[in-house]
């Protein structure tokens, strides 16, 4: 053997005896092969060496009495293959204070607070080893920078796995933790850790805890099978968590709190208790692509003035509701699922308020959506299907719902009860085993562009006395009345309600429920209105009228007045014997979002049905994954689905170039096309009854009708909207204001159209939301600065100014 190769053997003459003597003699660069057996020494390292079992791992044990089994002063050291024990209580038996020590297959134990301890200027690194000691932690990380842990195993622990604290930081990859008496991994003080492809099993207290500063990126690390909750975090600190799971935790899998502000990416929760995510103490942060499912209680907890943002998540199968919100929380939740909960699918009680985009709700135990005990919450674009109870209830509290559908409750589509509000613009209820939509005692709101069919008892009941509005709804094909109010009251307004095809004739306004007369208000409806086809144009509520009277869009106008009056003419054609002129049937609406797209389908299906060219003209919205399923053979299925509730008015498909854009996994471009060439023959097989509009951005949209060859002579008429000009834009914002009893100050008019002016008019651009978000806006403010002054007329509370605009709020 070379000279800086040195031999240890404790039972023969040639070498040294110990691995102490070894070390004594040995200069930078040594090695020190070790014979097998137990060695009981303490080892201080101040050398650049590196100690190795000669006859492999498990074949040489290293056992101190007193203090700690490996010392490292200064430079660096490496072990490989050793069994390192201390049997002191008091001293870990690794205990790193300068310096670099790597192990490689090594086995420590310890009987203290831990079993490796990295501190001060010190750093190790360990591969492939294995960590026990049930007094203790497993491995303490104090110091600072170059810290790994790879593929190891820490089982069998006092307290917690691995602790990171100070200003500590740790690379973890490819590691497990089990049996832990405390945290499998805890951070703390301005601690940070990166970990990847590691496990978390068996821990008593939470799983992973993440506290005070501290920061920590996982990917892929996997809790199962613990105690307690699965992550608890409660950091100021930097967290992002990436394709990692809990399965089986016995609270919480993410319990999220002290404003804490979380990154969550492709996050699963399976079989947890309490809550699958739990956002509390004014958490906040997102969460996007996460799974709650089989929780014994609520999938996703929302509280405590939390703020956080959730996309696309998907809750299922708990035994409380989906979704459920309380004490000021306010969050925002963008493609939410929840299927087969055995609570409400939503639930915000206790002052919760939050926002929620295109969320489906199926197959729940209780309500879709229930609003209830001071919340305030707002739903645009929800499918709710098949709940047990009301599809949606309100009970002394406020919801805003746009654009919903809401199908096949075992009670009332929407039940509005005791101090409930609703405002509902654009919704459709049908199929639902009671009333369409049900304002109880001492309920109020607004009913306005809506849709109630089919249902089992009246398309509209109304028990309440209090002020409730009634305006371009249709009521049709219902078992009971199309519209029937219950308690006589002039607070009802009923404004072109167009009522067909009930099981009983309508009882409101001057004919109660009994038929003895009742008086009306002002303005409200005393019977039914003429049909459709009977209104005269030009009048309030004439759908040509609502299309020109809008702002702007003047190139859009003119196309729709001019396919209105080839459909017109077309229908006097036919009627008077001669063949019908050709005509662009279904239609391409390309632009930027936010500028009246779905309003001018909306207001041409009712258009068409007014002149009979459709049976009703309702519309029906629907994107990408209303029509494309996740199993192979379910997209042509869910499409004609979709297609049949659209037969007799519009189906119109948001986004529609995404259908032809590959987007991975079961949503393949190959379930796309599928949906495009279901529609395709649907469209031909129903071309006298329905009108399909695909809407999107305009080269986008170039795009979609080059993807198929069927698909330019389907679509053969393209409208543009044009982004709208900043005077437009600025009249928008009037129109909200004079809408809410607002006014607008001519110096905040013209901070507006220099604001609308010089807005950059991207793909993130909303136009008339953009106008909409700025009121909003200035409302809040206003509201903000008035309350800050002793006297407040009534005057100064409809005006706002020029100081109430914020665009960073925006």
């Amino acid at each position: 053997m070379g000279h800086d190769v040195i031999t240890v053997n404790a039972s023969a003459a040639r070498g040294y005896r110990s691995i102490s003597d070894a070390l004594a003699s040995a200069v930078d660069g040594s090695v020190i092969l070790v014979s097998p057996g137990r060695y009981q020494e303490s080892l201080v390292l101040t050398k650049a060496v590196t100690i190795t079992a000669e006859d492999g791992p498990g074949t040489v044990e290293l056992l101190a009495a007193d203090g700690p089994a490996v010392l490292l002063h200064d430079g660096s050291a490496a072990l490989t293959g050793l069994t390192v024990s201390s049997a002191d209580t008091d001293s870990p038996a690794v205990l790193v204070a300068a310096g670099q020590l790597s192990f490689t297959e090594c086995v420590i134990t310890a009987a203290a607070w831990s079993a490796v301890y990295a501190t001060g200027k010190g750093t190790v690194l360990m591969r492939g080893c294995e960590v026990r000691n049930p007094a203790g932690a497993g491995v303490v990380i104090t110091s600072s920078g170059g810290n790994l842990m790879d593929s190891c195993r820490l089982h069998d622990l006092g307290t917690s796995g691995v602790v990171i604290a100070e200003h500590g930081e740790l690379v973890m990859r490819a590691c497990g933790v089990r049996d832990a008496g405390g945290n499998g991994i805890c951070l703390n003080g301005h601690g940070r850790i990166t970990v990847t492809d590691s496990t978390v099993t068996g821990t008593a207290k939470p799983a992973v805890a993440v506290e005070q500063h501290a920061g920590a990126v996982a990917t892929r690390l996997a809790v199962s099978d613990v105690e307690g909750i699965g992550f608890y975090l409660a950091s100021s600190g930097d967290v992002l968590l990436e394709d990692s799971s809990v399965t089986g935790a016995g609270a919480e899998g993410v319990f999220t709190a002290e404003s804490c502000a979380p990154v969550l990416r492709r996050f699963q929760v399976r079989r947890t208790r309490e809550h699958g995510y739990l956002f509390t103490g004014q958490a906040a942060g997102t969460a996007q692509d996460c799974e709650a499912r089989d929780v014994v209680g609520v999938g996703i907890g929302v509280t405590d003035r939390a703020t956080t943002e959730i996309t696309r998540a998907s809750v299922s199968s708990c035994t409380g509701a989906g979704v459920r919100l309380g004490t000021s929380a306010d969050p925002f939740f963008r493609r939410l699922h929840v299927v087969g909960c055995d609570g409400a699918a939503i639930e915000a009680g206790d002052g919760g308020l939050g926002r929620f985009e295109n969320v489906e709700l199926e197959r729940c135990g209780r309500n879709g959506v229930a609003v209830v005990t001071g919340a305030r919450t707002s739903i645009t674009g929800a499918s709710v299907r098949g709940t047990a109870g009301a599809g949606v209830l309100v009970r002394e509290a406020t919801l805003s719902l746009t654009d919903c559908e809401i199908a096949e409750s075992g009670g009332d589509g929407v039940l509005v009860d005791t101090a409930g509000e609703i405002n509902a613009v654009r919704c459709r209820v049908r199929d639902g085993k009671g009333s369409g939509f049900l304002f109880g005692v001492g309920s109020s709101g607004t009913l306005e562009e809506s849709e109630f069919t089919a249902n089992s008892a009246d398309g509209i009941g109304v028990q309440s006395e209090l002020s409730i509005r009634i305006a371009n709804c249709l009521v049709r094909d219902n078992l009971g009345s199309g519209l029937r109010q219950t308690r006589g009251s002039t607070a009802l307004q009923v404004l072109d309600l167009r009522s067909t095809g009930n099981a009983t004739r309508d009882a409101y306004g001057t004919m109660s429920a009994s038929g003895t007369t009742t008086s009306t208000t002002t303005n409200a409806s005393t019977a039914a209105p003429a049909p459709p086809q009977q209104q005269e144009r030009g009048v309030a509520g004439d759908p040509i009228s609502e299309l020109n009277a809008l702002v702007g869009l003047e190139g859009v106008k003119r196309e729709v007045n001019s396919l209105v009056n080839l459909n017109l003419m077309a229908k006097r054609r036919v009627e008077a014997g001669l063949s019908a002129p050709p005509m662009a049937r279904h239609l391409v609406f390309a632009g930027a979002p936010g500028t009246g797209k779905t309003t001018v389908a909306r207001l041409y299906g009712t258009v068409l049905a007014d002149l009979g060219v459709l049976r009703s003209g309702h519309l029906v919205e629907v994107a990408r994954a209303d029509l494309v399923a996740q199993v192979i053979g379910g997209t042509a299925i869910k499409t004609t689905e979709v297609f049949n509730t659209a037969l007799g008015g519009v189906l119109f498909i948001d986004e529609a170039y995404t259908l032809a854009a590959g987007q991975g996994g079961g949503t393949g471009p190959d379930f796309g096309r599928e949906a495009i060439d279901t529609l395709l023959k649907l469209m031909e097989d129903h071309r006298e009854d329905v009108v399909v509009i695909a809407a999107g951005y305009s080269r986008e949209m170039a795009e979609f009708l080059r993807s198929n060859p069927g698909m330019e002579s389907r679509f053969s008429r393209t409208i543009e909207f044009e982004n709208y000009s900043a005077d437009e834009l600025v009249t928008i914002v009037r129109s909200h204001c004079k809408r809410h009893d607002y006014r607008l100050d001519e110096s905040a008019a013209e901070v507006l159209a220099d604001y609308f002016e010089h807005i950059p008019k991207d793909g993130t651009f909303g136009n008339g939301r953009t106008s909409r978000k700025v009121f909003e806006v200035m409302a809040d403010r206003q509201a903000t600065r008035l309350a800050l002054s002793s006297e407040v007329t009534a005057v100064d509370m409809t005006v706002l100014l020029a100081s109430d605009f914020d665009a960073s709020m925006v």
